[in-house]
């Protein structure tokens, strides 16, 4: 299969030629149980951002992968990491999922090998952003390898999409609000605002859209007025004078889940 035009624009031919050797490199290590390599997230939507994106894939199993298979496929990152001069692979965000993952209505209960950026490697259960993945996945996604997944994943309602984001804040945000101390990292607090942009136009259009596009309607009409500046400076980073934004950012993650119905107390000094 040819590489989509899309990656090469959006990600230039290092990115793209990074992508093929990696492919390769899991086809490989999987062989025959590897169903297919999809690309979703900022290079699949033209939102790309060589400073600060991660590369986002789903790497789809004919069956889940077991500790055996774990090990080796950690073993094939540690591999990538010396591959080029631009370190893509310490950019890569992986679901390694069962293709069953794609195609049934509900999304598995099952746990499933994770590689973060800043993380690293975790098995967790696949959860309500996986749902959100999907819909990208089916909108706009890059198949690399494997059936054409625009083609695999069923439709989603607005309905699904907004319940998903409903979860997806509190399963993973809600929690960081009790344990705030990734909030000292400059980049990651330009992380939060955005992505609690793109999860609030989520709600109020019912529309998933990239991390620009949200924080440019969050700009521009008067119902995020307030947080005006703290978008501004998320979106300038990691340029101009950035100072720290650690209390605003996690105020702006309180009023998120508050209008997403989940609501959280400061707490007391």
């Amino acid at each position: 299969m040819g590489i989509d035009d899309r990656l090469t624009r959006a990600g230039g031919p290092a990115v793209s030629g990074f992508l093929v050797s990696a492919t390769a490199a899991w086809s490989k290590t999987l062989g025959h149980s590897l169903s297919g390599v999809y690309i979703h997230g900022s290079l699949a939507t033209d939102a790309f951002n060589p400073r600060t994106s991660d590369i986002d894939v789903v790497v789809a199993t004919r069956v889940l992968t077991d500790a055996a298979t774990n090990r080796q496929l950690r073993d094939l990152q540690l591999q990538m990491l010396g591959w080029g001069d631009e370190r893509w692979a310490e950019r890569l965000e992986v679901v390694y999922a069962p293709a069953r993952a794609l195609t049934t209505r509900e999304v598995p209960a099952v746990s499933v090998l994770e590689l973060h950026p800043d993380e690293g490697f975790k098995v967790a259960p696949l959860g309500p952003e996986f749902l959100i993945q999907r819909y990208l996945l089916r909108t706009s996604g890059i198949t690399l390898f494997g059936r054409d997944v625009t083609k695999l994943v069923p439709q989603i309602t607005t309905g699904e999409l907004r319940a998903a984001q409903i979860g997806a804040l509190r399963e993973w945000w809600l929690p960081q609000l009790e344990f705030p101390g990734r909030f000292l990292d400059r980049a990651y607090q330009a992380y939060a605002v955005l992505t609690m942009c793109r999860a609030l136009c989520l709600l109020t259009l019912g529309k998933v859209v990239t991390k620009p596009d949200a924080a440019a309607w969050a700009l521009r009409g008067a119902y995020l007025e307030p947080w005006r500046s703290l978008i501004r400076s998320a979106v300038a980073y990691p340029g101009g004078r950035q100072t720290d934004q650690r209390g605003a950012t996690i105020d702006f993650i309180r009023f998120a889940l508050e209008e997403a119905g989940i609501g959280h107390e400061a707490p007391s000094s």
